[in-house]
Formats: C-alpha cells, sequence, structure tokens
C-alpha cells in the first residue's frame, strides 16, 4: 500500500477575497511600538517622579527603563509585523485587544471631559484612537472577507502584497501617531 502525502495546495492571491483593516491595524501596532521606544526620550527632557525606581540610581533606573522600554517597543513592532504577514492567530489577537481598549476609551470620555474643562486637549488625542480607530481596527479585521483572506494567505503572499510603498506610508502613520500619543500620555 502506497502511502501518499497530501498535496498542499495555494491559493493565488489574485483569487483571494481583499482584507481590510491590516493597514490600520499594523500603523496602531507600530504606532504603539513608536510610542513606547519614544517616552524614555521624552522623559529625559521631562523629568518625573514616575521614572524613578526605589532603590536604584537614577543613573541605573533610566537605563534599565530604556532597555524596558526598548524590548517592548520590539514586540509591538512584530506584533504589527504578524499582521502584516497574515497570521491569523495575531488578527485575533489584535481583534481582542482593540475591543478592550475600545472600552477603555469608552469608559474614558469622563475623564476627557474633565480635561477639556481645563484647558487641557492632549487627551483627546488618545480618546480619538481608543473610541474612533480601535473599533475602526475591530470591524474591519472581523469582515467575513479578511477572515478567509488570513486563513488562507501565505506569509509571502501577505507580504507582497503589503510591501513597497505601503510598508512606509503605514510606518509615517505610525510614527505619526505614536509621537502624538506619547505627547498626550505624558501631558495628562
Amino acid at each position: 500500500m502506497e502511502t501518499l502525502e497530501p498535496e498542499i495546495k495555494q491559493t493565488p492571491i489574485s483569487e483571494l477575497p481583499a482584507p481590510h483593516g491590516i493597514g490600520m491595524a499594523v500603523a496602531f501596532d507600530w504606532g504603539l511600538a513608536v510610542q513606547t521606544a519614544f517616552t524614555p526620550i521624552y522623559a529625559l527632557f521631562q523629568p518625573s517622579n514616575m521614572l524613578k525606581i526605589p532603590g536604584l540610581s537614577p543613573v541605573l533606573g533610566n537605563i534599565l527603563f530604556f532597555v524596558v522600554t526598548w524590548a517592548v517597543a520590539c514586540g509591538f513592532a512584530f506584533f504589527g509585523e504578524m499582521i502584516r504577514s497574515g497570521r491569523n492567530w495575531a488578527r485575533t489577537i489584535q481583534i481582542v485587544a482593540n475591543i478592550l481598549l475600545s472600552i477603555v476609551g469608552i469608559i474614558s470620555l469622563l475623564n476627557l471631559y474633565q480635561s477639556i474643562r481645563v484647558g487641557n486637549f492632549w487627551p483627546l488625542v488618545t480618546e480619538i484612537i481608543l473610541v474612533i480607530f480601535s473599533p475602526l481596527i475591530v470591524w474591519r479585521l472581523t469582515r467575513s472577507s479578511t477572515a478567509q483572506w488570513f486563513k488562507h494567505v501565505t506569509p509571502a503572499q501577505a507580504r507582497q502584497r503589503h510591501g513597497g510603498m505601503w510598508v512606509w506610508f503605514i510606518m509615517l502613520w505610525g510614527l505619526v501617531g505614536g509621537i502624538l500619543q506619547t505627547f498626550a500620555a505624558m501631558h495628562k
């Protein structure tokens, strides 16, 4: 009796349905990476008590803060790349995380009102991200065409579709969003 190896059938990218929300999700993740990496740099110029670690010298505390935040930033950047590469498990995590962040944004609307009343408009940046972009990411990533695309695309096909100028455009959005969110978070 012969043993037949199952054929792995690769669906041509042109036959897959067009996905939605991938650019927003990747820009969101890369924006988190920028925010996380930029925070310790910004904190050097705006010293704060929140960065002081009890029992450590300020220099050692700053070095530790840099190492930890940059490691976390690399994790966010890697996760964004997994979305760009069409990893279905990353899509699921992205959906759950953005649902939770949307809820946090809705709960934070009261704080936004209070901040605006005293003339602090920076929390508006965070609220726009959490109340507008997070639900949009969830909605677009949960479309059946997007789910089907993630289930059938290979990483090479996904990177081919989401490559070239697309990557630079998404990086720009991530950079702008991450820097704005850093300022918003540090001016609460």
